[in-house]
Formats: structure tokens, C-alpha cells, sequence
């Protein structure tokens, strides 16, 4: 069928050739991009439809590249962008690349095994039949990874442009992800672009510090087996020998030095202006778990040969939304004696206003607009078709990074405070709805009540009542099961020192917010009370 369909293609004009993806290519590679016949696929089957699947690659880059005068109009460039991003996806591609992965569910039930190979009458294989598959193999990277770069050479361009449609953003995203796994020198050119300050990386390493026991520079070399061999150069299992790596300046591949890898394109790749980093960081944990031997234990994946490089940008990511949001916004301290408990007692099952704390701080953005929040929303949504696997990778990953970022940030930066509980209030009902879909625990609840504590501790009247609101307004999450609500009532809000201190605290805000959540949410009861509210 895609051979009758490419003929029909290739003898369309370029305003008609979007017609035939939209009617033809692109249900084909909906309907079998999971079919079950690439299991068993025999080398030369394999080869011919590897050449179909290259021959359709190679006519839509040209069209995206506007070779021979070939115009897309912006409303068909989706479309080829689509259908390039279903061919490079296919499978086929990925039989000559190893993998451990096993299988986890419907999405994920095609398992990428070697190609079979014919035998002779005794069983055995033969050296000729070794040598055909072999040579297939070979050329079927070759090929995957030569188009992968002519895609970089487009991404670097577009993205070095002033205006990037999200459609284009989306594509760039994916063909970087790809590009980063298997293409060999390309990994290590993309993570020195971000240029990211080593310190990172120790805070990363010291939050799995505790299964770094053994031979820990054995273990990563046998996990690096596990991936393609572009990115077993990035495998590494301490701190000092990945710097020795970052400082050295690597040789780009002679099929790259077209590609401009400095020019303006950095700053999107970085995370800025654009969502490429982040679609890319969803499609590069789609693959690492993919790839991920599934007995690893969690705190040893980050030992996967680069992952630690892009949970670094991650991390950079996160703390830019927390710190950055924050900078050139004045103080208004006078407005903490400003309001009083009665300003509330005509609206008393209301949510506790928090705009109001920061004299209009937040008022022109909004954390749920957030590109983190997005991402994670959309990776961990129960629509969400990605690979159970890859999901539970990037809830676990990103649960740690906000760890980390938390133990940096400083209890008397109320600016910092403020906005962790804003991307708190965003997080946690993302993650709890995931986790209660998979029926386990991902959220350290006694890790964020301590920080509550730490916050509390600040002596700040802004963060004392920005606490205080994000415990109302998580109230029902944090409090469902019967263990957390007695550590946060008992260990916290109901403690002694803590409730002579606020009940009778000097600043009338803070007292009030204190005496809301201890009358609608501890003292309040929505059915039956349970032996904790007795």
C-alpha cells in the first residue's frame, strides 16, 4: 500500500501531495504502528520496507526544506510534520538497536527483538544468514541516523528563526530527542549547550546517594550496554569524572558541520521563548524507558548514560519557575496588617484569598500556565497514550528534582517560598490523581511537611500565611488518609509551641489565617468522624 501510495505522492503537485498524507499515509501509520509482523520480520522483508519507509522520510524533508521550489502552505505544514514524525517512530527502525524493555501493557506490547534469520535443516544459523541480517542492520542505522540528522540540520534553522508556530516547536522537540539517543557525537554536542554549572549535578547524585554502594563504575558500564551506542560516551557513575567529560570539547561528527549548533537556537534549546525542551524532555523519557533494564532500582536509573545530564536542565528548569518568576517584584510588607479574621467571615467555606498577600504579585501570571505544569498535566493525565513505563519514569524523576530544589531554596526568600507553594498547589493534584491511578505512593508528604515547617520558621508574616493558605487549599489531598492527617495535625498545626505561638499570634492576618484552617479544615467534619477526630 505505501508503495501505491508514494507513486501517487510523487506525481501530485505540491498543493495536492498533503491531500495524500491526510487520506492515505497517515491513517496507514495509525492503524499498524504497533502491528504485530515486526516481530518476525526476515532481513530482506525488513530491508524492503525500510527503503519504503526512507523514500517517503527523504520526499517530505525535501518538501519541509523547500527543495526544487517546493512550497508548503502554513495550514499543510502540520500535516508533514505529523506524517514525519509517524515514519520516524515506526519500529522497523528500531530492530538493529538493542533493548531490554519488556513488555507493560497494550501500549507498549511490541517487544523489539532481534530479526529472525533462516536456518538451515540442523537448526543452526548460518554464517551467510548471520552475515545478511548483520549487513541489513547496519544499513538500516546508517540510514535512521543520517535522516535524524538531516532533521537536526531543519530543527537548528527553524528554531534559529524569530517566529516558531507550536506545531513546528513540537516536531523540533521529538527529531531532538531522537537525534540525542541515536545519532553518535550529537548527545554530547546538545548537553554542552545548556553549559550547566556542575554544582547541579552534585545535588542530583547526593539525592541517590544512598544505593551508591558497590562498584558503582561497574554497574553504569553494564547499564550503558543497555542503550544505543550514541550515548554510552555520556556514562557515568560519580561526580568528578562527568566534569572531566563536560570540560572536554567533543569532535562533531563530519556529517554535522553543516549544522550551525551555536547559532540562536540555544536559548529555546535551554528552555526559554518556546516548549522544545520540554517536549523533548517527555519524548527523551519516553525512550530512556523504553530502553531501561526494569530491574533497576529507582535510585540507580540516574546512573543511565545521560540521563543525569538532562534531569540537570530539568532541575535548571524548575528553579528558574520557582526563583526567577519572583525577581524586580517590590515587597509590600505593610500589607500584612491590613487584613483581620473579619475581613473573611462573610465568605467563611470561601478558599483562602492568596492574591492579597503580595499586593498584586501574581496577578498578571498564572502557575497552571506554567510549561512545567503543562508537560507534567499532559504526560500524567489518564488520556495520556504514552508507555506506563515512561510516565512513571517522569513522575518519580520530577517528584526528586522538586526535592532537590526544594532543600536549595532559602526559608527568608518569601519570594521563592511564595511561588513554591504556587507550583505546590499545581503539582500535587497532578501527581496524587497519577498515583492513586497506579495505586502507589509518589508524593514524600513528610518531606513537604517539613518544609512547611522550615518556612514557618522564617519569622516572615507573608510566608507564615502563604503556608497556612496552601495547607487550606491541599487540604482534602494531603489529608486523605488517616496517617497523613495525623502527622499534619498532631506533628504541626495542632503541636504546642506551634498552636500558643499562632493562636495568639501578634499580626491579625496571620492569626486569622491560622483560626480558618483550624475551623474549616481540622475542626470541620464531612460525614462520620473518624477515632483521629474524636
Amino acid at each position: 500500500m505505501l508503495i501505491k501510495t508514494m507513486f501517487r505522492f510523487q506525481s501530485k503537485s505540491s498543493s495536492l501531495k498533503a491531500n495524500v498524507i491526510r487520506s492515505s499515509l497517515l491513517p496507514f501509520l495509525s492503524r499498524h504502528h504497533l502491528h504485530a509482523s515486526c516481530k518476525n520480520l526476515r532481513p530482506e522483508d525488513l530491508d524492503r520496507r525500510v527503503n519504503i519507509l526512507n523514500k517517503w522520510w527523504i520526499g517530505m524533508l525535501e518538501m519541509l526544506n523547500g527543495k526544487n521550489n517546493q512550497s508548503i502552505s502554513g495550514t499543510d505544514r502540520p500535516v508533514f510534520l505529523e506524517a514525519v514524525v509517524g515514519i520516524m517512530t515506526r519500529p522497523e527502525w528500531r530492530i538493529p538497536f538493542p533493548t531490554t524493555r519488556l513488555d507493560d501493557g497494550p501500549t507498549d506490547s511490541l517487544k523489539y527483538a532481534s530479526t529472525s534469520v533462516s536456518e538451515t535443516s540442523d537448526g543452526s544459523v548460518s554464517s551467510g544468514s548471520d552475515f545478511l541480517a548483520e549487513s541489513i542492520h547496519h544499513n538500516i542505522r546508517n540510514v535512521f541516523v543520517q535522516n535524524l540528522l538531516s532533521q537536526m540540520a531543519f530543527v537548528v534553522e527553524r528554531m534559529s528563526m524569530r517566529h516558531a508556530p507550536a506545531s513546528l516547536v513540537a516536531f523540533c522537540g521529538k527529531a531532538c530527542a531522537y537525534a540525542f539517543f541515536f545519532c553518535p557525537g550529537v548527545a554530547d554536542i546538545m548537553v554542552r549547550l545548556w553549559n550547566t554549572p556542575p554544582t547541579v549535578f552534585r545535588r542530583i547524585l547526593a539525592e541517590n546517594s544512598q544505593s551508591r554502594v558497590g562498584n558503582m563504575g561497574a554497574f553504569t558500564q553494564e547499564l550503558a550496554l543497555s542503550f544505543p551506542t550514541a550515548l554510552r560516551p555520556l556514562a557515568f557513575h560519580s561526580h568528578a569524572p562527568l566534569l572531566r567529560y563536560m570540560r572536554h570539547k567533543p569532535e562533531a561528527p563530519l556529517n554535522t558541520t553543516n549544522i550551525p549548533w551555536h547559532g540562536p537556537w540555544i536559548a529555546r534549546w535551554c528552555g526559554r521563548d518556546t516548549d522544545l525542551l520540554f517536549v523533548f524532555v517527555k519524548y527523551i523519557h519516553i525512550l530512556y524507558a523504553e530502553y531501561m533494564p526494569p530491574e533497576t532500582e529507582k535510585a540507580k536509573r540516574i546512573l543511565a548514560p545521560g540521563l543525569l545530564l538532562v534531569h540537570g536542565q530539568l532541575l535548571i528548569a524548575i528553579e528558574d519557575t520557582i526563583y526567577k518568576q519572583s525577581q524586580h517584584q517590590p515587597e509590600t510588607a505593610h500589607a500584612a496588617a491590613a487584613i483581620t479574621f473579619d475581613d473573611f467571615i462573610e465568605s467563611l467555606d470561601a478558599s483562602a484569598p492568596t492574591n492579597s498577600l503580595v499586593g498584586g504579585r501574581n496577578s498578571n501570571r498564572s502557575m497552571a500556565e506554567s510549561r512545567l505544569i503543562i508537560l507534567l498535566r499532559d504526560f500524567l493525565s489518564e488520556s495520556s497514550a504514552e508507555p506506563n513505563r515512561a510516565r512513571l519514569l517522569y513522575a518519580e524523576s520530577f517528584c526528586a528534582l522538586l526535592k532537590v530544589a526544594a532543600q536549595r531554596t532559602s526559608l527568608f526568600d518569601h519570594s521563592a517560598c511564595f511561588l513554591m507553594c504556587d507550583f505546590l498547589e499545581e503539582v500535587i493534584p497532578i501527581i496524587t490523581r497519577y498515583a492513586q491511578s497506579i495505586e502507589t505512593e509518589l508524593f514524600d508528604w513528610n518531606f513537604w511537611l517539613e518544609v512547611c515547617r522550615q518556612m514557618m520558621r522564617s519569622h516572615n508574616s507573608l510566608t507564615e500565611v502563604r503556608v497556612f493558605s496552601f495547607i487550606y487549599t491541599i487540604w482534602a489531598t494531603w489529608a486523605a488518609t488517616e496517617e497523613r492527617k495525623a502527622s499534619l495535625c498532631l506533628n504541626f498545626l495542632l503541636h504546642e509551641p506551634v498552636f500558643y505561638h499562632y493562636f495568639n499570634h501578634w499580626s491579625p492576618m496571620v492569626r486569622a489565617y491560622y483560626h480558618r484552617v483550624l475551623c474549616w479544615r481540622v475542626g470541620r467534619f464531612n460525614g462520620d468522624p473518624s477515632p483521629l477526630d474524636s
